[in-house]
C-alpha cells in the first residue's frame, strides 16, 4: 500500500474520531459559519482536484489520456458540490442526498474511462472510504445518543448532519492549498454549523445538557497545564 496514502487516510480518520466531542462541546471559535469545504474554481480551488487526481493516478496507474479525461469531471463535480453546500434552502439531509447523487454520477463517468482492472481497484477505494465514514458517524451518533438520550427520530435526523460534517472535514484536511491555521478555522466553522443544526433537533432539556457539556469541556484543564 502507498505510504503517503496510508498516512493521509489515517490522519483523516484520527482527526474525525478524536474530534467527536469537540464538535459538540467546544466553545465556538471565531470563524465564518457554513464555510465551504471546497474552494472556488480559482487557482487554490484546483488543489483538491489535483490531489485526488494524483491519488487516482498512483492507485490506478492512469494513462495521460485518462488523466486528461478525468480532470474536467472532478472540476465539475467540485463546483456542483460547492453550490449544494452553499444552498441555504436545503436541509442537511437534502444536501447529503444531492451531494451523493453528484458524486455517484461523477464516479460513473470516471468508471467509463477505466479498464476493467482499474474499475475493480476503483470500487475497492470507494468501499474503503465509505466504510470509514460510516464507522465514524456510527460511533459519534452512539455517543451522542447515550449522553443526550436521543429518540429514534432524533437519531434519524442527526445522522445525515454528522455524515455531511465528516465529509466536509475530510475535504478540508485533504486540501493542501490551506495552511494549518486555515484548516483549523474551517473545521471549527464546520463543527459549529453542525452543532447548530443538531441543536435544532434537540429538546430544551437536551439543549441544556449539551450546554453543560460545553462548559465542562471549556473548564477542563488542558494536558500539561
Amino acid at each position: 500500500m502507498n505510504t503517503n496514502y496510508t498516512k493521509k487516510t489515517t490522519l483523516v480518520s484520527a482527526a474525525l474520531l478524536a474530534g467527536f466531542i469537540a464538535a459538540f462541546v467546544m466553545p465556538a471559535q471565531a470563524a465564518e459559519p457554513n464555510a465551504p469545504a471546497v474552494k472556488n474554481h480559482g487557482q487554490a480551488g484546483r488543489e483538491p482536484v489535483r490531489d485526488f487526481l494524483r491519488e487516482l493516478s498512483e492507485k490506478l496507474n492512469l494513462t495521460d489520456e485518462q488523466k486528461a479525461a478525468i480532470r474536467p469531471i472532478l472540476v465539475s463535480e467540485a463546483g456542483d458540490i460547492k453550490a449544494v453546500r452553499q444552498d441555504g434552502s436545503l436541509s442537511a439531509e437534502q444536501k447529503q442526498v444531492k451531494i451523493q447523487e453528484i458524486r455517484d454520477k461523477g464516479r460513473e463517468k470516471i468508471n467509463a474511462i477505466l479498464t476493467p482492472e482499474q474499475q475493480k481497484k476503483f470500487a475497492e477505494m470507494k468501499g474503503e472510504a465509505a466504510g470509514r465514514i460510516r464507522d465514524e458517524v456510527k460511533s459519534r451518533l452512539a455517543i451522542l445518543a447515550e449522553k443526550l438520550n436521543l429518540t429514534d427520530d432524533q437519531k434519524t435526523a442527526i445522522r445525515p448532519i454528522l455524515a455531511a460534517e465528516a465529509n466536509d472535514i475530510k475535504a478540508v484536511i485533504q486540501d493542501k492549498s490551506l495552511s494549518k491555521e486555515q484548516r483549523q478555522t474551517k473545521i471549527a466553522a464546520i463543527r459549529e454549523s453542525s452543532s447548530k443544526e443538531i441543536n435544532k433537533v434537540l429538546t430544551p432539556e437536551q439543549q441544556a445538557k449539551l450546554a453543560d457539556l460545553k462548559k465542562e469541556r471549556q473548564n477542563k484543564p488542558k494536558p500539561g497545564a
